[in-house]
Formats: C-alpha cells, sequence, structure tokens
C-alpha cells in the first residue's frame, strides 16, 4: 500500500514461550517525504543537449526489461563482467547546483547480476572529483571519505527502481554548475 507523507515506524514484538524469552525489536522509523515542486529532471530519454559520451559501456537505451522508472526509455548495462562506466561531459544543458540541493538518480539492480558497488559521479567543468557510493569499497576513484569518493550507504535492493540521493554539500558541489555525469 502507499504511504502518505510524514514519519512511519513499525516495532515487532514477540511474546515468548516456555522455550524463548519475550522480545522487542528496535523501532524502525521511515520518512516519506513530498515531490520538491523544484526538482529537476537532468536526463531522462535522453542525455542532455551537447553531451558526450564516454566511459567503457555504451549508451543503451532500453522501454522494457525493465520498464523505466520514469520516461520512455531508461539507460541499461552490457551484461558483462568488471568495472562498467556510462558518462556523458561537456553538455551545454548545465544543472546549477544551489545550497540543499539533492543530487538523484534511479536505477534498477538486476537480482540475477547485481554488482558489489554502485557509484556516482559528478563533472564541474573542471573535474570529476564528485562521487559517491553504495555497496562494497572496490572502484578506487578519487579518495575515501572525502566528497571525492563519499559512501553513502548499502546496495539498494535488487528488482526494482530505487532513488539514490545525494546531499550535494557531501560532494562538494554547492555553488557549482554540473556539466557531466557518471
Amino acid at each position: 500500500s502507499n504511504l502518505t507523507v510524514g514519519n512511519h515506524s513499525i516495532v515487532a514484538s514477540y511474546g515468548g514461550n516456555s522455550g524463548n524469552a519475550a522480545s522487542t525489536s528496535a523501532t524502525l522509523t521511515q520518512v516519506i517525504t513530498a515531490p520538491s515542486a523544484n526538482e529537476v529532471v537532468w536526463v531522462e530519454d535522453a542525455l542532455p543537449a551537447g553531451a558526450t559520451t564516454g566511459g567503457n559501456d555504451g549508451w543503451n537505451w532500453v522501454s522494457a526489461n525493465p520498464a523505466p522508472f520514469s520516461g520512455t526509455v531508461a539507460h541499461q548495462s552490457k551484461l558483462v563482467a568488471g568495472l562498467h562506466q556510462h558518462l556523458f561531459r561537456d553538455s551545454t544543458a548545465t544543472l546549477a547546483i544551489g545550497s540543499g540541493d539533492i543530487l538523484y538518480a534511479y536505477v534498477y539492480l538486476d537480482p540475477a547480476n547485481p554488482p558489489t558497488e554502485v557509484m556516482l559521479q559528478w563533472h564541474d567543468g573542471a573535474s570529476w572529483s564528485h562521487r559517491a557510493y553504495w555497496g562494497a569499497n572496490t572502484i578506487a576513484y578519487g579518495t575515501n571519505g572525502t566528497a571525492s569518493r563519499r559512501y553513502m550507504g548499502a546496495l539498494p535492493a535488487t528488482g526494482k527502481w530505487v532513488r539514490l540521493e545525494v546531499p550535494a554539500a557531501q560532494v562538494d558541489l554547492v555553488g557549482k554548475t554540473v556539466s557531466g555525469m557518471a
């Protein structure tokens, strides 16, 4: 079912029996927020105007398996071993980053072939040293624990679209203009 905007908590309790003591779990809380009217979708159905592509995995746009989260097509990696990097840079349709901005991307991780790490990178016209990652720390770009390689948590769930969010301040992009992403 859909949850309304606000805080939602759950606690599990077990009453116990002759062989097991009663117990109560820690409270788990999920905050559901409303979409912002100020949200900007930068990449949907195509790359931003003027962008040039790069990386070691081509840009493969698909309309099914899985169906896109939004729009008519989604970008999908090839099913091969090793590091996959898809990037674009030099976009003329840039993204100005302000104080309090949250950068986000939707990802779908294949449950039959999950990665060990997901990394997002942004180019500010001068540097790619703005990265966030989820999962294992195996991609050695930047310095771990800094804006050039910021750990954001465990890998998201597989088999469904998940929104990854990165506060712009954690990757040193506040006040900068982004022209590329990987």
